[in-house]
């Protein structure tokens, strides 16, 4: 039951089914919302004349029952218990979860190092911590402590390197638009790029530039916003697919430590042009099902040299650049390609790098193995600590990004699916999130965005807490299906 209605006269509780406008031209994160505070009227009065109004979704006294429907679908759906923002319907059939045992988990493309014996439930990643967390809350391994809103980060900078903190200049709602945007741009580039290159042209320095300080400029003013739209992007198997996901956490990872915006760029240019060399690498190799030979190895090794052949045919290329392609492979302790380079050899943006470039690889679908929750990839990664990776950036890292990245499936204490939206810059374990399904693991007719940092109850007698990760597509999700992103 639709009806349209004058921005002045829009009450709590009235479900907004459509806009006056296009939704992309507005700062809502998501397309249709139930109204839950006066904020949100002040803001569709801001931007809009009328609204669509969607009385079988609305609640309390705004609700009407649809027309010919049963008396028990009727029911007017209960009020939001929390600080809640907005509302869509969103169809998930049930699938099963999160697999448990890392061993399970087949290391990211072209052999990394084998998985290190997980340690059960949240408690295992935060002992990986070393030292930044504080004791669980009641002994309890489900409910995690917090990390602390600020660790020490300056001595991992160079020293000819000012440390530049980035304070959140715009909301997530406000920045999404133009983090679409610049998503966008530089997909598009990379499109176009990876075609240049199979016609044997050189890579043009300024075009990679100009999208790249885009994406710098936006993840400068709110980071989770380019990475929610990162994240509920298709999941992209592509050379420039899997690239533009690793700029964007390597921005992110930046941002956090403090490098000023040069570098912050410098950054985004190698996630994006780490992998150019596979451009050149045999179909057979880069979609074979099942682990390369020996020999094949050798071949998928040399994407990493492929690529600096590609990038020497442009000049002027910065040499932090290079140096962080080079190196992305690089490992602790020598075991790495193509240098067999150890720990002081490796420069920080090629540790950087390899860690962004690790993660990017086990949270998608590969031909040889499934995808993995965010929290069983950072766990591998903080594992690997030391011996794979260096340690201190393995902890910041997870900082940087969160133990819940936005737009990754979480279950919480009470039983609900969730994704997250944005992080708590002070207690980062206490998100935003949006609630996908009940208790039950039922798709929710009414979908309502919650905020951890107030410990809702949901129904409960203790507040609700993220109790795990869930890997992309559990219980049949699709983010992208639902959200304006």
């Amino acid at each position: 039951m639709h009806s349209k209605v004058a921005v002045k006269d829009l009450k709590i509780g009235m479900f907004v089914a459509d806009l006056d406008r296009p939704w992309i031209d507005t700062p809502f994160l998501i397309q249709g919302f139930l109204i839950v505070d006066r904020q949100q009227i002040a803001e569709l009065q801001r931007i809009c004349e009328f609204v669509v109004i969607d009385r079988a979704r609305s609640t309390g006294a705004e609700f009407r029952k649809p027309e010919g429907a049963r008396p028990e679908s009727a029911a007017t759906p209960p009020p939001p218990k929390s600080r809640l923002t907005s509302a869509i319907t969103s169809s998930l059939e049930e699938a099963p979860t999160a697999k448990e045992d890392l061993k399970k988990v087949a290391p990211p493309e072209l052999a990394e190092p084998p998985p290190p014996q997980p340690k059960r439930g949240l408690g295992g990643l935060m002992d990986s911590l070393r030292g930044l967390l504080k004791r669980p809350e009641k002994g309890m391994p489900d409910n995690p402590a917090e990390l602390p809103p600020e660790a020490p980060r300056a001595s991992l900078l160079p020293p000819s390197v000012p440390v530049t903190i980035y304070p959140d200049t715009r909301t997530v709602e406000e920045e999404v638009a133009p983090a679409r945007a610049a998503y966008d741009r530089t997909s598009e580039v990379l499109r176009k790029l990876a075609a240049d290159v199979w016609a044997g042209h050189p890579v043009e320095i300024a075009r990679v530039e100009e999208v790249v300080d885009e994406m710098v400029e936006s993840m400068v003013r709110n980071p989770d916003a380019l990475m929610w739209v990162a994240r509920l992007r298709e999941q992209d198997i592509t050379t420039y697919g899997h690239g533009l996901q690793v700029a964007v956490y390597l921005v992110a990872f930046g941002r956090h430590l403090g490098f000023p915006r040069a570098e912050l760029s410098q950054l985004g240019t190698i996630g994006l042009l780490l992998d150019i060399g596979k451009i050149k690498l045999p179909k057979s190799i880069l979609e074979k099902q099942g682990r390369l030979t020996p020999e094949e190895f050798e071949v998928a090794k040399s994407h990493v040299n492929l690529g600096l052949e590609i990038l020497s045919a442009t000049p002027n290329w910065p040499v932090e650049v290079l140096e962080g392609i080079a190196q992305h492979h690089e490992r602790m302790n020598g075991s790495g390609y193509p240098r067999g380079l150890k720990a002081e050899q490796i420069g920080i943006f090629g540790r950087m790098a390899g860690i962004g470039d690790c993660f990017a690889a086990l949270t998608k679908s590969r031909p040889y193995a499934e995808a993995v929750s965010s929290y069983e990839a950072l766990r591998s990664i903080t594992g690997w600590g030391g011996e794979y990776f260096h340690a201190p950036l393995t902890e910041q890292f997870v900082q940087a990004i969160g133990v819940f990245p936005v737009g990754s499936l979480v279950e919480l204490s009470t039983g609900e699916v969730a994704v997250v939206v944005s992080h708590n810059k002070v207690r980062r374990l206490k998100p935003r999130v949006l609630l996908l399904t009940g208790p039950d693991k039922t798709p929710s007719a009414y979908p309502i965005m919650v905020d951890l940092l107030y410990d809702p109850l949901l129904g409960g007698e203790e507040p609700a807490f993220i109790r795990r990760s869930l890997p992309t597509g559990a219980y049949g999700l699709n983010p992208r299906e639902n959200y304006l992103s």
